[in-house]
């Protein structure tokens, strides 16, 4: 086989056997990591092998394969318990949210009156911290309600009293609670 492939590239027999090695290392590495830790879905990063090959040496790739893993972990079950993590970490907001996120506002200065507008917007171009922190709600004065819409979606609306400001951040549970839909109400 490795002839065939050293034919059908024009590549040399040592390039061959090193592309090979790397390859066969890097299947291996994955699948160590999958066996210590069985309850961790597959990552959804995928790369050919000879891409990986060619990226680093081999004994740089173990920690970056790892950390797919640990980033898929959900950091709380409940509602309760994930809402103020998102709230206070802005790492977990990156994490959580979804790509595109949904992002629904007012033009103000639309003709007639003002309008409803809404965008799907790219993660990377969603501005974090998206949500205020407990510390910063409380330091703007700002009220939360919490809405459940069913098991597995809840609004939260974050009001300031006398003022135009209302911003409601959706959430959803699939494998793990996700922001996926903002509302700006405040004109």
């Amino acid at each position: 086989m490795i002839h065939a492939i050293q034919e059908h590239h024009r590549l040399s027999p040592a390039r061959v056997l090193r592309t090979a090695a790397r390859s066969a290392t890097f299947i291996l590495a994955g699948a160590l990591l999958a066996a210590c830790n069985p309850s961790s879905p597959p990552s959804s990063q995928t790369s050919s092998p000879t891409a990986a090959a060619t990226a680093a040496p081999t004994s740089t790739t173990i920690a970056p394969l790892a950390a797919p893993a640990v980033a898929t972990a959900c950091p709380a079950e409940s509602f309760d318990q994930f809402l103020p993590l998102f709230q206070n970490d802005i790492n977990v907001q990156k994490a959580y949210v979804t790509d595109p996120l949904q992002s629904d506002s007012v033009d103000p200065n639309a003709d007639p009156e003002p309008k409803p507008v809404s965008k799907s917007l790219p993660k990377d171009q969603v501005t974090f911290p998206i949500m205020p922190s407990q510390a910063d709600q409380t330091k703007d004065g700002l009220t939360a309600k919490r809405t459940d819409a069913s098991a597995t979606e809840v609004a939260v609306k974050l009001v300031k009293p006398d003022t135009d400001y209302q911003m409601t951040f959706f959430f959803r549970k699939d494998d793990c609670w996700h922001l996926y839909r903002v509302k700006d109400d405040s004109l």
